[in-house]
C-alpha cells in the first residue's frame, strides 16, 4: 500500500494537509484546500480510509445534522515522519538527483 500511496500526488497532500492542519477538516475544504474535484477527493479518502491512514470523525449538530471530519491517523503520522526523512535525504543529494525532481518532491504540501 506504500508504494500505492507514493504513486498518487493527491494522496500525499492530503495527508500533509491533515498534519499541517492539526485538526479535522470536512470533504469540502480538503476538496478547496487542495484545488481537486469531489470524485478525485472520494477516492483518495476511500484509499486513505482504507489503508488506515486517516480517520473518520463524526461531529453531531443541531437539528439532526451530522459533519464529517477526516483526521490523520497513527499510521498516516508515521508514515510522514518517514516521508520528511526522505525529503530531507533527497535535498542533501539534489546535486545527484536533479534538482527539478528534488524541488517537485519538496513542493507538495497544501
Amino acid at each position: 500500500m506504500i508504494m500505492e500511496l507514493l504513486g498518487h500526488e493527491d494522496y500525499l497532500r492530503i495527508l500533509l494537509a491533515l498534519r499541517k492542519d492539526g485538526g479535522g477538516m470536512r470533504f469540502g475544504q480538503i476538496e478547496k484546500l487542495m484545488d481537486l474535484n469531489p470524485s478525485q477527493v472520494d477516492r483518495a479518502l476511500k484509499f486513505l480510509r482504507k489503508g488506515l491512514w486517516v480517520g473518520m470523525c463524526t461531529i453531531p449538530t443541531k437539528g439532526n445534522r451530522i459533519l464529517v471530519e477526516y483526521r490523520l491517523g497513527k499510521r498516516g503520522a508515521a508514515f510522514l515522519e518517514s516521508f520528511d526523512s526522505f525529503r530531507a535525504a533527497a535535498r542533501q543529494r539534489s546535486s545527484t538527483l536533479g534538482s527539478a525532481e528534488v524541488s517537485a518532491l519538496q513542493s507538495l504540501s497544501a
